[in-house]
């Protein structure tokens, strides 16, 4: 299981590397896919362009900070005000579930690239890393994937709520995962190191 904090430095100069590409792969595909079914299309200023595919645009801080603390984190978020489904809280369903489905698909890839091709420690930093974003992807907490299930039980007069918990989201997990790391009682880490080796093995046997 990868934890940036107790890497050398090599080993934080490939896990950057490994962060900057999950980070681009899956903020630019879900850039993508939700300007591409957004009903009607966007307004002008929101339109989709290959620069959303410029992995300085997709960082988050605070996603950046989870990442060196807790080995995983998220990429800069889209405004789910600005673009608008048919069924919005169906599309932004869907839609958040592409972050979690390009990690997994990167790993595969990686993990056959590195039975195939190459063994550098980066590529094995690369199916890592892709395996913890999958995995805490899980945590029903904005703006990972699973909290989107929460927005789908909130009544539409209640959708304030919702937008105050989006904010305040990286926060309750960035002090999640400090509390975790440095309290000595690693709660999340005894929570979702099974679903972590599950998809390690997955990787490595598929």
């Amino acid at each position: 299981m990868l934890y940036v904090l107790t890497l050398t430095g090599e080993e934080i100069i490939y896990a950057s590397l490994a962060i900057l590409l999950i980070v681009t792969i899956g903020c630019g595909f879900t850039r993508f896919f939700a300007l591409s079914f957004a009903n009607p299309p966007p307004e002008e200023g929101v339109q989709f362009d290959y620069n959303a595919f410029n992995p300085l645009i997709n960082l988050d801080i605070l996603g950046i900070i989870v990442f060196f603390a807790g080995g995983f984190g998220w990429g800069r978020q889209i405004d789910d005000q600005q673009i608008r489904f048919k069924r919005q809280k169906l599309g932004w369903l869907i839609i958040s579930l592409i972050a979690p489905f390009t990690s997994v698909v990167l790993a595969l890839t990686v993990a056959f690239v590195k039975d195939t091709f190459w063994t550098d420690r980066v590529v094995q930093t690369v199916i890592d890393v892709s395996i913890m974003v999958s995995a805490y992807h899980l945590l029903p907490i904005p703006p990972l994937a699973s909290s989107r299930l929460i927005y789908l039980l909130v009544p539409r007069a209640q959708e304030r709520v919702w937008s105050l918990f989006c904010k305040a989201g990286p926060f309750i997990i960035l002090a999640m995962v400090l509390f975790d790391r440095f309290s000595g009682i690693p709660f999340l880490r005894d929570t979702f190191t099974p679903i972590v080796d599950a998809l390690g093995r997955f990787a490595a046997y598929h």
